[in-house]
């Protein structure tokens, strides 16, 4: 008898964004020296407020005590009460614990096609059947990443009601890039519908995916729920201390002023991609998803001149990459690595 779960072995990894050393190495690329398109994060790196904060944690005792005030200091800042918040080494923890509170073994789980892949591998390892999200009234949970991975469209907020309305079940928004948007609705408003979680990250906010550190807010019974099969000291001390030093003036004033970058950015990539012949989708988030008709021969042509796009193959789009909004002059070196790649 085999003592793991025979499932296991058709559960695969998630794919994601970057490259090894080793893929650059293979085109002589220094890491330091590759310009990354393919995370989606601050183009003007972290703040420094939050990077002095995270060099001024106390790492010889265990973080939990931290946790409280952090909790407020979100509470004040989403306008929810502190017990409605629970924290995450990142957002894809919270997207497992959602999973592991809400779904029993057979439950369907209703996500939509082209998305964050880690809801289905969420969902599959809770032993739960994933289904499109034509069949979300059916639903034990609901997944939808809003502005939407990789091709960022943005749901309003009324799409959003009606769908948390037709499922008797929950309905995790994630809203991981939604400190990027030019224009916003308030998700908060949504929890008084009883069976919504809003799902946030912070390291995306200000460039520190290595830290992790996210939040999400729910109804005091799902927040309880989420805390409960939350691991003990899932948070690190630095990652409690940067996440305070995020919700300060200076740190958001850095994510306003990163957000006319992308505004920019964004622009430039479209009307350049476009210029030369490819498609883009209208994006509202720190991202284009472009047409490219083989994404992975695309990535790695660009790729020899130091520059890395995400290959969308692993959504399910083949055929596109999906760029990251960086500064106006890294966007001109993509573009020119794009024409002389061309010709």
């Amino acid at each position: 008898m085999s003592l793991i779960r025979p499932d296991l072995a058709s559960i695969a990894a998630v794919p994601h964004g970057s490259a090894s050393q080793a893929e650059l190495a293979a085109y002589g690329i220094a890491p330091e020296a590759a310009l990354d398109f393919s995370v989606n994060t601050n183009p003007l790196g972290p703040a420094p407020s939050v990077l002095g904060a995270i060099a001024g944690a106390d790492w010889t005792r265990y973080p939990g005590d931290d946790e409280p005030t952090l909790r407020a200091a979100i509470a004040n800042h989403v306008g929810v009460s502190p017990d409605q918040v629970v924290l995450g080494n990142g957002s894809v923890e919270l997207i497992w614990l959602i999973a592991l509170a809400c779904v029993r073994p057979g439950d369907c789980v209703a996500i939509a096609e082209a998305t964050f892949g880690e809801y289905a591998r969420a969902a599959r390892l809770a032993a739960a059947r994933v289904v499109d999200m034509q069949q979300s009234n059916q639903a034990r949970l609901t997944f939808v990443c809003n502005p939407n991975n990789p091709d960022g469209a943005y749901q309003p907020r009324a799409a959003m009601e009606q769908l948390a309305q037709r499922t008797s079940g929950v309905l995790a928004i994630d809203e991981a890039y939604v400190g990027f948007l030019d224009q916003r609705w308030d998700s908060a408003a949504l929890l008084e519908l009883g069976n919504v979680v809003v799902l946030r990250s912070m390291t995306k906010d200000h460039a520190l995916p290595g830290l992790r550190l996210g939040y999400g807010f729910a109804p005091r019974e799902i927040a309880q729920a989420l805390e409960s099969v939350r691991p003990p000291w899932s948070v690190n001390a630095g990652a409690l201390r940067a996440g305070l030093a995020a919700l300060e003036p200076a740190a958001q004033a850095h994510v306003a002023a990163a957000r006319d970058v992308v505004q920019a950015a964004r622009r430039l990539l479209t009307q350049g991609f476009e210029r030369r012949g490819f498609n883009v989708r209208q994006s509202e988030a720190n991202f284009v998803l472009v047409e490219v008709g083989d994404a992975t021969g695309f990535r790695r042509a660009l790729l020899r001149y130091g520059v890395v796009v995400r290959d969308c193959t692993s959504f399910g789009l083949p055929g596109h990459v999906r760029v990251a909004c960086k500064r106006p002059a890294e966007c001109q070196r993509l573009l020119a690595a794009l024409a002389d790649a061309i010709r």
